[in-house]
């Protein structure tokens, strides 16, 4: 948590840095200043000597300073010479030098300085005081490892290149009380190549290397004067607000590492993926999907090669984010479907061939409606546990259940109330209202094969299916059981219509 203003505060700046189409005129002072108050009203240290003359405002020596939390270091970003320039249609052109390079520090035990080159680097922007208007675009981006020291010792073998080929992008900066800023960006192709290692000769070394292609981002945040991330509680309190969503299309990388004679190597690829954040005093959502994923890699600790194929992950969550009275809404959604391992694996679980081997699926999808008494952004109130409980449970609905694997599927559905006046009834948990549907296809098939292939006793079977019996019932189709449970606020339970408790 006491992260928040680094990652958020940096993420911002980038997006004032990377951002014509208003008819409104815009001054080259008041975009310097814009500039100035936003850096400031972050908390970054700003050395700049502006030189005002008629019609631009250059700014030498402009140093950016960001302290990390804790006294845990400073990261430094030095642009040399930037020039807001007056344009004759009413915009500015912001001209910054090609190449800017980035000092990290932390707690002087790790130090790097990144060169971050641009070329061909265009910035206009548009609009008025109170609502500027940045368009950008350059055909090509680098960040570079320029030096690198660890524990005082300077590390040669270190190396990262990542280039963004034609970026391109939008960013609208509103002052509403506010400020709002709304974000569109796109890069043809991104490519990164890493490797590090251990100096001297040491046993330990690792490289990364890979691409993506048509990344796409859009944004809009609203971000409070003089806001301080590493209090996000308040920060939200003040009017903190964030979305994004980031996708991009086919990517893969190849990785190898060694130490100490064990070796791995693998690459993986996918079709597509996404990720997807949104933040305010109501919510919180994070999620993220990828298709067509292949991975591969093989080891010395590993007798052959392990090739796994995922045609879809996807996960969701989605939380409230503060106290309130009112239920607000609740969903996780975890997907993995049609998993496959190559026939080696299958080799090793099933040296027998009694299972079929087809692709595993596991779905789950569950919204509900729950309320918090405590601030779940306020880390000393979670951890003060001046709280009996948490917050209170209302409502859960199984949209979706579904586990297929080895031969037997398992589906279902169902939907839940739960009474928080009533403690009592089941033991401390809110008394619980509604019904489960579930459907097993193949599951007296699996366990003939477990039977057959040793890892089951036959009187184990046995009880299974006797356990079984008493909460399913046979359904349609071959080898199918169904079962309804109902569960009332009385405390009684019910499978397929008998009372079981």
């Amino acid at each position: 948590m006491t992260n928040w203003k680094t990652i958020g505060g940096s993420a911002a700046f980038i997006t004032l840095m990377g951002s014509t189409a208003s008819i409104a005129e815009i001054s080259s002072q008041e975009v310097w200043n814009d500039w100035y108050q936003y850096l400031v009203g972050f908390g970054y240290e700003v050395t700049a000597a502006p030189d005002v003359t008629g019609d631009s405002v250059m700014v030498n020596s402009m140093v950016i300073a960001v302290p990390l939390p804790d006294g845990g270091g400073m990261v430094k970003v030095d642009f040399g010479k930037v020039t807001f320039q007056d344009q004759s249609d009413g915009t500015v052109a912001v001209i910054l030098p090609d190449q800017k390079p980035i000092a990290i520090s932390l707690n002087n035990d790790f130090a790097v300085t990144l060169n971050y080159d641009t070329t061909g680097m265009s910035m206009v922007v548009s609009g008025s005081a109170d609502d500027m208007t940045y368009v950008y675009s350059a055909p090509k981006v680098a960040i570079s490892i320029a030096d690198l020291v660890i524990e005082g010792e300077k590390i040669d073998t270190a190396k990262l290149d990542i280039i963004l080929s034609n970026l391109a992008g939008q960013s609208v900066s509103k002052m509403v009380g506010l400020r709002n800023i709304i974000q569109t960006m796109s890069v043809d192709s991104l490519t990164y190549d890493f490797a590090l290692a251990e100096p001297n000769g040491g046993d330990f070394a690792m490289t990364v290397k890979g691409a993506m292609s048509d990344l796409k981002l859009d944004s809009d945040s609203k971000i409070p004067a003089d806001v301080d991330f590493t209090n996000m509680s308040e920060a939200l309190n003040e009017g903190f607000a964030a979305r994004g969503n980031l996708s991009w299309g086919a990517g893969g990388y190849e990785f190898a590492s060694s130490d100490r004679g064990n070796s791995v190597t693998g690459s993986s690829s996918s079709d597509s993926g996404s990720l997807k954040f949104a933040l305010d005093r109501e919510m919180l959502n994070y999620g993220g999907t990828t298709t067509g994923t292949k991975s591969s890699f093989t080891s010395s600790d590993f007798p052959f090669p392990v090739d796994i194929t995922i045609a879809e992950a996807a996960f969701n969550l989605l939380m409230p984010a503060g106290p309130s009275d009112d239920p607000k809404d609740l969903n996780l959604t975890v997907k993995l479907v049609d998993l496959n391992v190559n026939d080696m694996i299958w080799s090793m679980a099933d040296p027998m061939g009694k299972l079929p081997h087809d692709p595993v699926t596991f779905i789950l999808d569950i919204d509900g409606k729950a309320n918090w008494f405590v601030d779940m952004m306020n880390p000393e109130e979670m951890a003060s546990g001046d709280f009996d409980i948490p917050g209170e449970l209302h409502e859960l609905t199984l949209n979706a259940l579904q586990l297929k694997a080895v031969g037997a599927d398992l589906t279902g559905n169902g939907a839940f109330t739960f009474n928080n006046d009533d403690l009592e009834t089941f033991d401390g948990i809110p008394a619980p209202t509604g019904e489960i549907n579930l459907q097993l296809v193949g599951g007296n098939g699996l366990l003939d094969n477990l039977v057959a292939m040793g890892l089951l006793p036959e009187d184990q079977a046995m009880g299974v299916r006797m356990m079984t019996g008493m909460f399913a019932v046979a359904g349609e189709g071959e080898d199918t059981l169904t079962s309804k449970i109902e569960v009332n606020g009385d405390g009684s339970i019910l499978a397929n219509g008998q009372r079981i408790k």
